[in-house]
């Protein structure tokens, strides 16, 4: 009941204080004097922040789209069994638009940026009042600047180009609306969009905020270490590998022994409890899960097809039993171990898996490689990295592990010249998970350590478009329209949403003044 009660107060300061026009009237908002006039009240209103953040608008749509508009993720074409409903095909496809055009799935932009604003807009409300807030609030401050750095880093991966990008990047690059003001504040919350100079400065400025003052210990929110980790993320996004470097060290408490990392038990797990080496996992409980709409519904089928086929099994890895398709999923409804299927639409390309260490036998030995079967070549593999913890949804997802920390450690000392070292910390990393030991480091290895390690947690796009790379998908079972992109091609971000660029009197008066807010692909 207490929880319930708690909700019900979080859904009433939500309704006053957001709404989906991003220019409301200020007087319509909470009031200030309501939001900050007790501990209790601010922490409902960080609540709401947290919850617009883990919205399947959001959280789902966005982590995916950024893992299947890379190389390795896809979605499942509907032909096999499992019906997407166009969830997600549309954004690995390569088919956005700046406004709806063929069912709200031609237009994620628009969800995404009006959830991420939302949870700004909340942050935003603390922050702005910090000089008000109740005693024993500081914590819940440094939360609000870490979790607006961390939606402001996430919008920069989803709608603007690299910072390192040759063509598009650099200080005077195309970037965020930064919107530092609450719709309940007496400033304006209509902007411009910023550089991509200031706008990684406003990331690392609420990341610092967040690093230098959180007191917190608790892996299910913004903390110390998980803001550490993601001024790392953001550094190496900049190129100053000195900074990232060193941030990364404090992530990881100075440790790259493999220590601190997940056993390779726990990462067959099914990533749906944070453990001592997530810095942040965020909590889907049985109240705030999204079921149908949660991470694990996309991702999660069975861990086997059935109990003989099991990790490190011959039969691990191939293709179901049945002469015809509704044959094989018959086959999984009546054998397949930990069976809870929801959407069940993202595969993996053969491409990706190949590139998992096996042994003589062409049997799986990097623990990361679960990639249970297959209903058809054409279909791609299904994934048991993501499992529910009881019913569908119900699962912690990782925000923050320490896993990327040795990640960008190895990285940031190639890139430094200190060789030896980005090599060590590789190696105890790939040593841990009992992958492939790379003898040399350069780029390309690091990069398939990221591919390895971090598939399904929202890095394939960011590293393509961090590392100069072109998108290039190998093999039949990628169905996709685009399989090729150069590495400075425009369509690897979604649009401006037209629900900005129409109201924003800094853009909407003109086809030129639209185009200086658009990125460049969506110009008219």
């Amino acid at each position: 009941m207490k929880k319930i009660i708690f909700s019900l107060l979080v859904a009433a300061l939500l309704a006053s204080c957001s709404s989906d026009n991003l220019y409301q009237d200020p007087t319509n908002g909470l009031s200030t004097s309501t939001a900050v006039q007790t501990k209790s009240n601010v922490g409902m209103v960080l609540t709401g922040a947290y919850d617009q953040t883990g919205h399947y608008y959001y959280m789902t749509i966005g982590q995916i789209a950024l893992d299947d508009m890379g190389d390795d993720e896809m979605l499942s074409n509907g032909a096999f069994g499992f019906s997407p409903y166009k969830w997600n095909q549309y954004t690995y496809d390569y088919t956005q638009y700046a406004r709806i055009n063929d069912g709200w799935w031609s237009s994620y932009c628009s969800y995404l940026w009006r959830k991420a604003y939302t949870a700004i807009d909340q942050c935003n409300l603390i922050i702005e009042n910090a000089d008000n807030l109740p005693n024993g609030c500081e914590d819940y401050l440094a939360q609000a600047h870490g979790l607006r750095g961390w939606n402001f880093l996430n919008l920069y991966h989803l709608f603007c180009p690299a910072y390192l990008n040759k063509t598009l990047g650099g200080d005077n690059g195309k970037g965020l609306f930064l919107r530092l003001a609450s719709a309940s504040s007496d400033k304006s919350t209509v902007v411009p969009r910023s550089d991509l100079k200031a706008s990684l400065q406003q990331i690392i400025d609420d990341l610092t905020y967040a690093y230098e003052h959180c007191t917190s210990t608790s892996n299910y929110y913004i903390n110390k270490k998980s803001a550490a980790l993601f001024l790392a993320r953001t550094y190496l996004e900049m190129g100053n590998y000195q900074k990232a470097s060193e941030f990364a060290e404090v992530a990881a408490s100075n440790t790259f022994d493999g220590s601190n990392l997940m056993s390779q038990q726990e990462y067959q797990s099914g990533f749906m409890t944070a453990n001592s080496e997530w810095l942040w996992g965020f909590k889907f409980d049985e109240e705030s899960t999204n079921i149908y709409a949660s991470i694990p519904s996309f991702y999660h089928a069975a861990t086997a097809m059935d109990a003989n086929s099991t990790f490190g099994t011959a039969n691990y890895g191939k293709q179901v039993p049945g002469e015809k398709v509704d044959n094989r999923v018959a086959y999984l409804n009546e054998n397949a171990v930990d069976y809870v299927v929801g959407y069940s639409t993202i595969r993996f390309a053969k491409s990706f898996t190949d590139i998992f260490k096996k042994d003589e036998n062409g049997i799986w030995t990097d623990c990361r490689a679960l990639f249970p079967f297959y209903i058809d070549s054409k279909d791609g593999y299904f994934t048991a990295k993501f499992n529910n913890r009881s019913t569908l949804g119900v699962a912690d997802y990782p925000m923050a592990r320490i896993a990327e920390a040795y990640l960008i450690e190895a990285e940031a000392k190639f890139k430094l010249g200190d060789a030896a070292t980005g090599l060590r910390v590789l190696n105890a990393l790939q040593i841990k998970r009992n992958g492939s030991v790379s003898a040399t480091i350069n780029i390309d290895e690091i990069w398939k350590e990221r591919r390895r390690e971090l598939y399904g947690e929202g890095f394939a796009l960011t590293d393509l478009k961090r590392l100069n790379m072109p998108l290039h998908r190998e093999g039949d079972d990628q169905w996709s329209s685009t399989k090729d992109l150069p590495a400075d091609s425009p369509r690897m971000m979604f649009p401006i949403p037209d629900d900005e660029l129409d109201y924003n009197p800094y853009y909407k008066n003109s086809t030129e003044d639209y185009n200086k807010g658009q990125n460049d692909y969506w110009a008219r």
